[in-house]
């Protein structure tokens, strides 16, 4: 088997990422000690841990590593390689990425000692005679990086064959492991791994195998000033009456709207981390990142993550969504259902408790393509210290919108 590296900068830029989570994670460790503590003693606890965690990891990447040698020598390794995630400028790690004629393999090494057990991704500990979950979900993690190379991969290779790559999660030394419904496989011993790999049918050509080791190896993050510039936004067609809305008699304050999205997002929030397949649930309401995309929920379950948008609404009897075009009509500020990036709005009427589904972009794609079918209404909320500004959108009837864009589901909360 031949080892490839990729660029010493993403190591760099990986440690900065990571310095920086371990730096919040100290001051948080710190704060939490009693009074007088949380000096030079917690620090030195804290930095003792770190260091006993990493020792561990490398011991048993050191040795896998060393073990991978005997893997056929078709197979190309990259040993702690970093790709991109969906956040701009940040890189998430696989332990070992082995490229070969049957496929990509995404491997998450454990060292744990003793005995485990898995359930769709919810991981315990076997201590003494009892049970204990374990917070980090290894296939959970494994289950991530597939979903993180596989959206990144598909941009760098052309007709990349989506179906060949695997994110097996190998604990190496662990004495009794069994493993149920997960998302990635779960491999107990190293020869596990061998023989997966060993067995592996013929899925890519040499020609395939090096267009994604050159993706590979070859990957930098953008210098400052060239990142990617952002997809171009839905384009709304403006009809002939689009310049002068036609406003409903409805007046809202801020304080009724931030109140309506407050509900809107507790309640939904609370229904999916009751889910048996939700690992986490995230606001990110307040992330400048998610902001630009309108994006309210990161959702990470047994399937991988998904994006989300909430939009909340009192109006319930009318039977209809209301599709924002302009959050704002005087500034010419498209509303957040043209331009979400979410995989999922999450329209949420308050007052029954039922929760609409729709898959996005495919519902705003159907939206757009029959705008002109639906009538266009407008309201109105004042600003602080005088004016207002107009909320523009379309009335669209829910039973429509059902039937004619698939994949479409309401749960009454």
């Amino acid at each position: 088997m031949k080892t490839l590296s990729q660029h010493p900068s993403l190591r760099q830029a990986f440690k900065q990422q990571v310095d920086k989570s371990i730096a919040e994670n100290r001051a948080a460790t710190q704060s939490e000690l009693p009074e007088g503590w949380a000096g030079a003693v917690g620090g030195f606890l804290f930095d003792v841990n770190q260091f006993s965690n990493q020792f561990k990891g490398n011991l048993g990447e050191g040795i896998v590593s060393l073990l991978l040698k005997f893997i056929p020598d078709s197979y190309i390794l990259f040993n702690n390689a970093f790709i991109p995630t969906k956040i701009p400028g940040r890189l998430t790690e696989i332990d070992h990425l082995i490229i070969g004629p049957g496929g990509v393999f995404l491997v998450e090494l454990k060292t744990w000692k003793g005995s485990f057990s898995a359930h769709r991704d919810r991981w315990q500990r076997r201590e003494g005679n009892r049970w204990v979950a374990i917070s980090s979900s290894p296939s959970s993690q494994s289950a991530y990086h597939l979903q993180m190379f596989r959206q990144w991969i598909v941009t760098e290779v052309d007709n990349f064959p989506e179906d060949c790559i695997s994110a097996p999660v190998v604990f190496t030394v662990a004495q009794w492991v069994e493993a149920t419904q997960c998302a990635v496989p779960v491999l107990h011993g190293i020869q596990a791994l061998f023989s997966v790999l060993n067995n592996s049918p013929l899925r890519l050509s040499t020609a395939q195998v090096d267009r994604i080791v050159d993706a590979v190896a070859n990957y930098r993050l953008p210098e400052p000033g060239n990142t990617p510039k952002p997809k171009p936004k839905p384009t709304l067609k403006r009809s002939a009456n689009s310049a002068k809305p036609t406003v409903v008699p409805k007046t809202y304050t801020m304080t009724e709207g931030v109140g309506v999205a407050q509900q809107a997002t507790a309640d939904i929030t609370q229904w999916l981390s009751s889910l048996p397949q939700t690992i986490t649930v995230e606001n990110v309401e307040n992330d400048p990142n998610y902001q630009q995309i309108d994006v309210d929920l990161l959702l990470t379950t047994n399937k991988g993550q998904f994006k989300l948008e909430i939009k909340g609404d009192r109006w319930h009897k009318t039977g209809n969504f209301f599709f924002e075009t302009y959050s704002n009509f005087e500034r010419g500020t498209p509303g957040c259902f043209i331009y979400t990036e979410a995989d999922w709005l999450c329209y949420y009427f308050i007052t029954p408790r039922e929760l609409y589904l729709l898959p996005m972009p495919t519902t705003r794609e159907w939206f757009l393509e029959n705008l002109d079918r639906f009538r266009e209404r407008s309201t109105t909320t004042p600003i602080q210290g005088g004016g207002h500004y107009t909320t523009v959108g379309r009335l669209v009837a829910i039973a429509t919108v059902r039937q004619e864009v698939a994949d479409i589901r309401k749960i009454q909360l």
